[in-house]
């Protein structure tokens, strides 16, 4: 467990989210409830590269998990590992299967989009006290997911599931083949089996599928992306 961390007008704080509402309705969250002025935002990893050491001296981070453009789940692992000074609390909207363990094993809060503000305020002031929280809504989440027979982690092979992680970033194919080392073709042929195994019609279901489950956590994913890989 983490020291407790005080918190007032003097506190520095950053809210990590691509969603411009969300990120400005929990930056209000925080001035109001936590007495926080001064905190940074910021809406990408992209972003976040750019300006993490504005970070240095925050008391508090609250990160989605999935930013669009990547996943900033290894970022604040390896922040955590690092032993980094501040809390950190994961707010995410991802439903099913979800690396609730890591987040947990680093020391990181998590909350559901879904929670109300009384509940987030909740996680947020606890974790600055120095607790590791789950909401509420976030445990009935993992719980569900672990109970769902069709969950892709009980459906599909490691290679797969790598497969429709990397797709689920919205990578083609080229893009997936070329971060596991294999032929596009290669990952065309998963990409068939994955679609009739989850009874899947489209790319678009299949993402969505990948978001549901939480699968969109690879960050070589986005790291391709940003090396310009194209067909």
């Amino acid at each position: 467990m983490r020291d407790g961390a005080a918190y007032g007008s003097d506190m520095r704080a950053a809210v990590i989210e691509d969603q411009t509402l969300v990120r400005e309705f929990l930056t209000a969250l925080l001035r109001r409830h936590c007495g926080v002025e001064e905190i940074v935002g910021i809406g990408s990893m992209q972003e976040l590269r750019e300006r993490e050491r504005e970070l240095d001296g925050t008391a508090l981070i609250v990160l989605d998990i999935d930013l669009g453009d990547g996943t900033t789940l290894d970022w604040a692992l390896q922040r955590a590992a690092a032993g980094a000074a501040g809390a950190m609390v994961a707010v995410s909207s991802i439903s099913g299967q979800f690396p609730f363990k890591k987040l947990q094993a680093g020391g990181i809060s998590i909350a559901h989009k879904n929670d109300s503000e009384k509940e987030l305020v909740d996680v947020i002031q606890r974790t600055l006290a120095g607790a590791v929280v789950i909401s509420r809504r976030a445990m009935e989440v993992i719980k569900a997911g672990a109970r769902d027979p069709n969950s892709p982690l009980k459906l599909l092979g490691p290679r797969e599931l790598q497969v429709l992680a990397l797709l689920g970033q919205r990578l083609s194919n080229d893009e997936a083949a070329a971060v596991m080392g294999c032929a596009p073709a290669t990952v065309a042929d998963h990409r068939k089996r994955i679609m009739r195994k989850l009874e899947l019609h489209n790319i678009e279901q299949l993402i969505e599928c990948a978001i549901r489950h939480g699968l969109v956590f690879d960050s070589t994913a986005a790291e391709a992306k940003n090396r310009g890989l194209r067909p």
